[in-house]
């Protein structure tokens, strides 16, 4: 085999063979790249979104069962000491010049947005968005404020005076 690869031809071809085989090795290493940076784009990209639209805590909603005037955080029934703190944050939150103000001023946008200088549709679709998360807000507010502690149940031992 040595023989064969002293001839003229057998260098050439040998040479050429291996600049073709390089050429070839670097048009896999690119598209390889390519297709890494395409992955990290995506990867990016999703990151980007996700950061946009900020995952909800399904341990922070608040639900309320009207007809048994039971309220729920997270799924779960809230105990009685929670209620009882998170009402009286409700009644000094509702009260305060900053609620006033948090919610005057998104009233204000979305009047303006909807009626002054709104242009179409979908100008009145935002006003409204920003007055439904309002109401949406101010209804958590009202809820926890109306919550009435329970009285403990007297134990059948304890003398009623």
């Amino acid at each position: 085999m040595n023989w064969l690869k002293k001839l003229p031809l057998f260098k050439v071809v040998y040479r050429q063979g291996g600049i073709d085989s390089f050429a070839l090795a670097q048009k896999d290493i690119l598209e390889t790249m390519a297709d890494d940076l395409d992955e990290k784009a995506e990867e990016l990209a999703k990151q980007k979104l996700n950061d946009l639209l900020s995952s909800i805590d399904l341990h922070k909603i608040v639900t309320l069962n009207k007809q048994a005037g039971i309220v729920y955080i997270g799924g779960e029934r809230a105990e009685e000491g929670r209620l009882s703190n998170l009402k009286s944050e409700a009644e000094f939150i509702a009260n305060s010049e900053l609620w006033q103000l948090l919610m005057e001023t998104p009233k204000s946008l979305a009047e303006r947005a909807m009626f002054i200088s709104g242009e179409g549709l979908d100008d009145m679709k935002k006003g409204r968005s920003i007055l439904y998360t309002l109401s949406a807000q101010k209804n958590v507010v009202d809820v926890l404020k109306s919550y009435i502690p329970r009285k403990p149940l007297a134990d059948k031992n304890d003398a009623v005076v």
